[in-house]
């Protein structure tokens, strides 16, 4: 179990606590808004309506009462309309006047203030006035009119004033609720500015720091010095990374280790292989010469018993040394064939461009006698194509393929061989078929193997290299060697070789 706090709960951490801020913050800017905005409402929705109405209401009892007292003045009945008119909106205007005061509000005394004037204007003189002039009598007099009239406009001032400081109140606190917003919103502003650089502080003091630290520790074990130790440092989920590395440092370590150790043996056996190889190569030159001597020592001497003694030996005798020499002549052609076997490859003269057409000639041409003796016949088709490789190695190659081809033909058949090459990707693919007695299908794989023969030396001569050695020349080529079926009904060696513009050798 990891102890301590971990950069994830380290974050949770920061991000609630910078949430709750937030949220609180958020609250009040909220609360501040809703009362801004209900103040406004309040101003623009029923102290300003209700001033104009007020406004309203007075100019028309100015208008009556202006009316009236010309109606009085000069018994013209025009003057009643403006006065009626004016009466119709009193009405109105009251009835609006009173839904916009709320019954709870400091301005609605000044309301009933108000009405009560215009009631005793409209009682004590507006109606009385009224009817004495339809009546022709004199029972009220403008003077005490116009003091019930000056107590309508008193009261009607007072509802104003009252109105006005309202709407200061309520502007006043909506300008506190805006500032209220404003600062929360600073507030608000500084917050999340002083949580970024915290955050960025404590991101690079306890991620980027520990983190490039780390980094440097491990750029210091690439570079070579493996046994340095890797010290993390930082939350416990940081430090359990520089675990985790210092853990495969280590096993890089052990690897490494092991990877010299092993190194080391496989110089060892490099160095063994080359004494080897190099002793392997003198007993070659030692069995090229000192090793054949005897046995052209032992063949001159026999031929020389036999034309010597050869009328005083018996039959018995003279089959003896006749033994005796060929036995000798197939040790020298074993040890040759041996040598050549063992040179491919350690004697090539390097890879070139080489001309298949001319390369089976060659071989061909060495075959003289062979052919001659046999009457055997080539055919070519497609070679054409030129390949990378040994020139020697590969006429070498064509040489044992086709003296094979001689070699095993069918009693009374004419032995033909036919070469050809086609292009498979990036290989060329050459086909040397022929008509001889063929190799059955369960020795395919045999016959490559050195020393395996297929028929015994009374039948066919050879010391069972050929194959073998031409395997070795294809694979040293970076090709494969198989057996197909023979469009002439014997025998179908196929291989692949590079041509020469594929080729990956120097």
């Amino acid at each position: 179990m990891r102890s301590g706090w971990t950069l994830a709960r380290r974050l949770q951490a920061s991000l609630a606590a910078f949430s709750l801020l937030l949220v609180v913050a958020g609250g009040v800017l909220v609360v501040a808004l809703r009362q801004a905005d209900r103040a406004l409402s309040q101003q623009t929705k029923r102290i300003l309506p209700a001033r104009t109405v007020a406004s309203q209401l007075l100019t028309a009892l100015v208008s009556q009462e202006t009316a009236l007292r010309g109606y009085a003045i000069t018994h013209r009945a025009a003057y009643l309309r403006p006065y009626h008119v004016g009466v119709a909106q009193e009405s109105a205007l009251r009835a609006r006047l009173g839904a916009l005061i709320p019954a709870a509000g400091p301005a609605r005394l000044d309301l009933l203030t108000v009405d009560a004037a215009i009631t005793a204007w409209r009682d004590e003189y507006a109606t009385l006035r009224l009817r004495d002039v339809l009546n022709g009598s004199a029972t009220t007099t403008i003077g005490f009119g116009k003091q019930l009239f000056d107590r309508v406009r008193q009261t009607s001032y007072a509802l104003d004033a009252e109105l006005g400081r309202e709407a200061r109140a309520a502007q006043r606190r909506a300008d506190h609720d805006r500032g209220l917003v404003i600062v929360t919103f600073l507030a608000m502003t500084v917050l999340v500015a002083i949580a970024l650089i915290g955050l960025q502080r404590a991101l690079r003091r306890s991620v980027l720091d520990p983190l490039r630290a780390l980094g440097r520790q491990v750029a210091t074990v690439s570079t070579g010095t493996h046994g340095r130790e890797i010290q993390p440092s930082g939350p416990p989920d940081i430090r359990e990374m520089g675990v985790g590395v210092e853990s495969m440092r280590l096993e890089l370590v052990g690897a490494l280790a092991d990877v010299e150790a092993r190194t080391r043996d496989l110089e060892r056996r490099a160095a063994e292989l080359a004494r080897s190889n190099a002793d392997l190569e003198q007993f070659a030159y030692v069995a090229s010469h000192d090793l054949q001597e005897p046995l052209r020592k032992v063949a001159s001497f026999c031929q020389l018993l036999e034309q010597r003694y050869g009328g005083q030996l018996d039959e018995r005798g003279e089959q003896y040394i006749a033994f005796a020499v060929d036995g000798a002549k197939r040790m020298q052609r074993l040890i040759t064939d041996l040598l050549t076997f063992s040179r491919v490859g350690r004697t090539s003269e390097g890879f070139a461009p080489v001309d298949l057409a001319a390369t089976v000639a060659r071989a061909w041409s060495g075959l003289e006698a062979r052919v001659a003796e046999t009457g055997a016949q080539l055919e070519t088709a497609g070679l054409d194509q030129r390949v990378d490789g040994d020139a020697s190695l590969l006429q070498m190659l064509f040489a044992n393929l086709l003296g094979n081809s001689i070699k095993y033909s069918r009693a009374g058949t004419t032995p033909k061989v036919r070469v050809s090459t086609e292009v498979d990707g990036d290989a060329v693919v050459v086909n040397v078929a022929d008509n001889g007695i063929g190799i059955p299908a369960e020795y395919a794989d045999k016959v490559f193997v050195i020393f395996q023969r297929l028929h015994g030396r009374d039948e066919y001569e050879g010391t069972g290299i050929g194959l073998a050695l031409c395997k070795k020349i294809v694979e040293f080529h970076g090709g494969s060697i198989e057996l197909r079926p023979s469009p002439l009904g014997g025998t179908c060696v196929s291989f692949t070789l590079r041509p020469e513009e594929t080729s990956a050798h120097d």
